[in-house]
């Protein structure tokens, strides 16, 4: 009669077995004594009775029962289920605890649910976060692209206007004041005011011809030139500010050739700019490092500074027309920079940090 009975339990199966979590019930040594479908097929095996009598160390990695026991009961454990042939799955468990009516323990229960699909879910969406944040960035950089063409295209309409209802009767005042100046002495206190006259109609000038440079495309002489070269040419023409100023200079030049096609004059010019902002944001000292790369496609040329740094407010802003942080300054000598770069179709970029300095990358094409 026993033994039918046993038949009988045998047959209805173990309570756990149509639950869609992976249930296995080990004894309060650690021995496996019942596991359900869900969980043998998680682990990749057939039939319950090759790991019945297991510790559950040959299915869980670092078990410590000595740990789980003391602690009971425990949810969303994260725990490594070992299965066959060693592979590792990771598993959110609750593992609870039954006890007989002395409250002795009497088996752990560990319900287990497979986490390695969600993993894989969760690492697909932050690529795709990455991909879209680095294509919002591109997007960003690209409209920021348009609306500085789209400045200097207006820049230039404002210009041609300016030359043409200016320059001609400004001309015509800076001659007569030239006759003025014949009219007296070098005593005659006139003539100081003269002076100062002729300056500054000379300087208004000086910016209506700044203004149609970095407003206009540049005339390029285009022809094979060595930047290395070209960058010496730079710090020589300001070795005296660097000196007097005591700013270390440092120098790390790519070993391959730095032969381009490129306007000279323009490009020196370019590169002349961005020494002198650098040199002018350390006037205490510092370091300025000139690095250069190159690759089949692109030369790099970056310079960077130890100086002030830039307001990130002001960073979008540094290559619009007029727009300067320095006393006096006229906002237009990174403007017209941009310029000579982008007719080489090449690009310059800025990265800036305040008291720590500032760095300029103007990449140009190889071919």
């Amino acid at each position: 009669m026993i033994s039918g009975m046993d038949a009988t339990v045998n047959n209805q199966g173990s309570p756990f077995d149509d639950l869609i979590d992976n249930v296995i019930i080990a004894s309060p040594e650690g021995l496996i004594t019942e596991i359900n479908p869900a969980a043998l097929n998680l682990l990749g095996y057939g039939r319950k009775e090759e790991l019945l009598g297991r510790s559950m160390c040959k299915v869980c990695k670092d078990f410590s029962l000595e740990k789980i026991t003391a602690n009971l009961p425990l949810e969303n454990c994260e725990m490594i289920y070992l299965g066959r042939r060693e592979k590792e799955i990771p598993v959110h468990v609750n593992i609870t605890a039954r006890r007989d009516h002395q409250t002795a323990l009497n088996s752990i229960i560990f319900s287990a649910r497979d986490m390695s699909k969600t993993r894989t879910l969760i690492f697909e969406l932050t690529q795709s976060r990455e991909k879209l944040e680095s294509s919002y960035a591109d997007l960003r950089a690209s409209k920021d692209e348009v609306v500085r063409s789209e400045k200097l295209a207006f820049t230039g309409r404002i210009a041609a206007s300016i030359a043409h209802e200016i320059r001609n009767p400004l001309t015509n005042v800076i001659m007569g004041i030239h006759q003025c100046a014949k009219a007296f002495k070098a005593d005659d206190p006139r003539a100081k005011h003269v002076e100062i006259v002729l300056r500054n109609v000379e300087r208004i000038n000086y910016l209506i011809t700044e203004l149609l440079n970095c407003a206009r495309p540049p005339k390029l002489d285009m022809r094979a030139h060595d930047i290395h070269k070209l960058l010496e040419n730079v710090l020589a023409a300001t070795k005296t500010k660097i000196a007097s100023q005591k700013i270390q200079v440092v120098k790390s030049f790519a070993s391959k050739s730095a032969v381009l096609s490129l306007d000279k004059e323009q490009m020196e010019r370019a590169f002349l700019n961005i020494v002198i902002n650098a040199v002018e944001a350390m006037p205490k000292a510092g370091q300025l490092t000139i690095m250069t790369a190159r690759d089949e496609n692109v030369f790099v040329v970056k310079i960077q500074d130890t100086g002030k740094g830039i307001p990130d407010g002001d960073i979008i802003r540094i290559f619009d027309p007029f727009f300067s942080s320095k006393q006096g300054g006229v906002g237009l000598g990174l403007t017209i920079c941009y310029g000579v770069i982008v007719s080489h179709h090449g690009t310059i970029e800025v990265e800036s940090k305040l008291k720590a300095g500032t760095t300029f990358t103007v990449s140009l094409p190889v071919r």
